[in-house]
């Protein structure tokens, strides 16, 4: 009886193939994440060959070996960027070591596309601008790392199975005319990777983190945005290859607007006075590890000071400032300001544009999930800050978290700072300062139950207010700054009212009936005049 042929590979070649396939893609998918908010000035990512806006012509090789080229700085070719990397990816499904073999194909394009580049761009540029990377989940012998590790340095090593392979690659370099320390200087290896379970499993956390959770928007954006990978891959776009922001935004389903729904509308005072306070509020920040509270009435000027508290707390810590009041538009439908869909999202993608941690995409995930989301992404940037600045952490401050919570309150949501500080006053994430504002009289409705020090803001002292108006009117006589600092009883906006109204109110001989505005700011907070309240602060 005849013997059966043996069993064809092709299906386990396929297969193998299809694995590697999907390894290239999901890594693509991942770092195409991070074009939302780019830390390392990364602009575009082309997909299988080089840009298709490329003006230089490496060559077939360089083509061939480019499954990712990742474009940094503001241009997408080779002639505008400030740096160019030409990645490589290679699954392997066969357990077990790998020696300077397994590399052979790889560092001979990567050979050969510093040879293409050179017939028209100068080597200087080339060796500026140029980077490789080869991405594998398979491991490397300790020979192999020894050898790659003597390439780089141009220290050959002493001998054995090391040396072997260190002179094996480098006889590669040496066949295609290039020095093996200038093309290893410029190559990254990332060997045992994460295998294709694991990095699927990866990025669906990581795309449920970035959703706070909501597994529906989940999924729909992790299939959008592979989707994005594989048509960039495609014979159908091999004139538009590139993957920029813009493209990775649609398939998260948001704007950019979307990332930053609340920004900050605070209204230029003009010359800012010192305040003698600062500094005792700086200390009561660094020293209690309890929130804080700055209260005042209206119109003392608890944003001008907070303003300065930012500025002056910027070199000890990464300062985030929050503005409920919006101009006004917290009362705003289309704002909700108050949301922590709203609030939450703002300073997470704050943190996230400056390199902190990881973005927070819009949705409509529960409360509890958008601060959990919340407290890992400060957690993120803390641990980010003590490896990359000297700063002792993050500081967020949120100002007229009163006008937050009574627009919650008339709307019966929830309130995002009074949810973030019921959470911190629990369970503080280490490195983290929170300061909110409020007025006094409303302080307690977003305090609840909450522990926070106080700290209350006066008025302008005597001093201030000389500063104040001396910055704002010439030649001021002794009976007129009397006349402003006692109608005014040191309130800054009353100050402003009346440097406006200096004629009828302060000069000459005033009328002895005050003004509404002026008779308002001697009232306790709680009969503030409709004008303060429309006026915020």
């Amino acid at each position: 009886m005849a013997k059966k042929a043996p069993k064809s590979p092709t299906v386990s070649i396929v297969s193998a193939s299809r694995a590697g396939h999907t390894f290239h893609e999901r890594w693509a998918a991942r770092r195409a994440m991070q074009l939302v908010f780019p830390s390392d000035r990364l602009k575009a990512i082309a997909i299988e060959g080089l840009s298709n806006t490329e003006t230089a012509d490496p060559g077939a090789e360089a083509e061939d070996v480019a499954d990712l080229v990742l474009y940094y700085g503001d241009g997408d070719n080779f002639a505008t960027s400030e740096a160019v990397q030409t990645a490589q990816f290679k699954y392997r499904t066969i357990a077990g070591a790998v020696t300077a073999s397994y590399l052979r194909k790889t560092i001979e394009k990567f050979a050969d596309t510093i040879v293409g580049y050179e017939k028209t761009i100068p080597s200087a540029d080339i060796d500026k601008k140029l980077t490789f990377a080869f991405v594998t989940n398979a491991e490397f012998s300790p020979d192999l790392w020894t050898a790659i590790s003597g390439l780089k340095s141009g220290i050959a090593p002493a001998g054995g199975e090391a040396l072997t392979q260190h002179d094996y690659l480098k006889g590669l370099c040496t066949k295609k005319n290039v020095d093996a320390q200038r093309l290893f200087s410029r190559c990254e290896f990332h060997a045992s990777e994460e295998t294709l379970p694991v990095l699927n499993s990866n990025l669906r956390r990581a795309m449920a983190d970035w959703s706070a959770g909501n597994e529906l928007r989940s999924k729909s954006r992790l299939f959008e945005l592979v989707e994005v990978v594989r048509e960039k891959a495609g014979l159908k776009n091999k004139n538009n290859n590139l993957i920029k922001r813009e493209d990775v935004l649609v398939a998260l389903s948001c704007e950019e607007e979307d990332l930053f729904p609340a920004d900050t509308r605070f209204i230029d005072v003009g010359d800012i006075v010192p305040r003698e306070q600062l500094n005792d509020a700086s200390h009561l920040i660094a020293t209690t590890s309890e929130p804080v509270f700055i209260h005042a009435d209206g119109g003392v000027g608890k944003t001008v000071f907070i303003g300065s508290l930012a500025a002056a707390q910027s070199e000890a810590y990464e300062v985030i400032v929050f503005d409920c009041f919006g101009g006004g538009a917290y009362r705003s439908q289309d704002q909700e300001r108050h949301l922590p869909r709203v609030g939450y999202v703002q300073i997470a993608n704050e943190l996230a544009s400056r390199g902190l941690c990881d973005p927070l995409l819009p949705g409509d995930a529960e409360s509890v999930a958008l601060i959990n989301a919340l407290r890992r992404r400060l957690t993120q940037a803390v641990e980010t800050l003590k490896v990359q600045s000297k700063r002792k952490g993050v500081m967020i401050i949120i100002d007229a978290a009163d006008n937050a919570q009574i627009e919650a309150d008339d709307r019966k949501d929830d309130s995002f700072p009074r949810l973030l500080l019921a959470s911190l006053s629990e369970n503080s994430v280490e490195g983290v300062k929170l300061v909110l504002t409020a007025r006094t009289h409303r302080m307690a409705r977003v305090v609840d139950r909450s522990t926070v020090v106080p700290f209350p803001l006066r008025p302008f002292t005597q001093k201030e207010a000389e500063l104040y108006l001396a910055s704002r009117r010439e030649n001021i006589t002794s009976a007129e700054f009397a006349t402003a600092f006692s109608r005014s009883s040191g309130n800054a906006r009353v100050l402003a009212y009346l440097v406006d109204t200096w004629a009828t109110n302060v000069a000459g001989n005033p009328d002895k009936t005050e003004s509404p505005l002026i008779n308002s700011s001697r009232r306790s907070a709680t009969r503030s005049s409709p004008i303060f309240e429309s006026l915020g602060g």
